[in-house]
């Protein structure tokens, strides 16, 4: 195996490269290699190493991603990577970072990532990579400059990246408040709305809050009902329960008693009691 500590592939590695718009296209030669980059300076250059024939492996950030044929994987330039590939032809695609997180904002662009098997999306982007490789000698340098144009705009159809556990509890939130108010709410329509299975949101919402979709909407209703049972004296104890989604006025009671050491009828009284001592202390 060849070892070297340069970003760019030795002239030995390069069987064709061209310029193409805001990209650079590199054809790679059939000889096994391997590379451990470590760069001296900044570039801003995402790559997108495709195989045609062989196998290889890509490590990066912690991660590492075996390359087989007809997949992708994305490799930041600006960081140390690994790069060793057996016996066969391939493609490296270079473009500024920049240019593609503008253009595709929220794109699944984690590196030493195995591409091309499984999301529809990326298929279609590790396809037209195999066949811009396989038509090295039949493409212009025209071409070549529609063909990266036409890749960028696929990259679109990629995967979203992985949203943070944090962020997604917040969406979840946000959404239980918006629609607390239906009686009908369950935990599988929170987590039907984002896109996600109940079993996985709930396991975020424990790992970020301690509790579970189900135990948060009823804590949250039991503070809605407690909220009327002292502002809404004219409803009834069963009204204000129904309201919040409880239908059996026992079961609401030994709930509410749960969460806050007294009865629906005793936190009513005292709260009424604390506002008329409030308004005749303020006399």
């Amino acid at each position: 195996m060849e070892l070297t500590r340069v970003a760019a592939p030795p002239d030995s590695m390069l069987e064709r490269a061209v310029r193409a718009g805001p990209g650079e296209l590199l054809w790679l030669g059939a000889a096994p290699f391997e590379v451990r980059c470590e760069p001296l300076h900044a570039t801003g250059l995402l790559k997108s190493v495709a195989v045609a024939e062989g196998e290889g492996v890509v490590a990066q950030g912690g991660r590492r991603a075996i390359l087989r044929e007809g997949t992708f994987a994305w490799v930041q330039s600006d960081a140390p990577f690994e790069l060793s590939m057996s016996r066969g032809r391939r493609l490296l695609l270079r473009l500024p970072l920049s240019v593609v997180q503008q253009r595709h904002p929220g794109v699944d662009l984690r590196t030493a990532v195995g591409r091309g098997e499984e999301h529809a999306g990326e298929r279609v982007v590790a396809g037209l990579l195999r066949q811009i490789l396989r038509e090295s000698a039949s493409l212009s340098e025209r071409d070549c400059v529609a063909a990266v144009g036409v890749v960028l705009e696929a990259i679109g159809m990629c995967g979203r990246a992985p949203e943070l556990p944090q962020a997604r509890v917040e969406r979840a939130l946000a959404e239980i408040e918006l629609r607390l108010g239906d009686p009908a709410l369950q935990p599988a329509d929170i987590a039907l709305a984002q896109g996600v299975s109940r079993r996985y949101l709930d396991g975020v919402m424990a790992e970020q809050l301690g509790s579970s979709l189900a135990a948060h909407i009823r804590r949250r209703r039991l503070e809605r009902a407690a909220s009327e049972l002292s502002t809404r004296p004219d409803d009834t104890v069963f009204e204000i329960a129904a309201r919040w989604g409880f239908r059996d006025t026992s079961h609401f009671t030994r709930l509410f008693r749960g969460h806050f050491a007294t009865t629906p009828a005793a936190y009513r009284r005292a709260a009424l009691d604390g506002a008329r001592a409030g308004v005749t202390g303020a006399r």
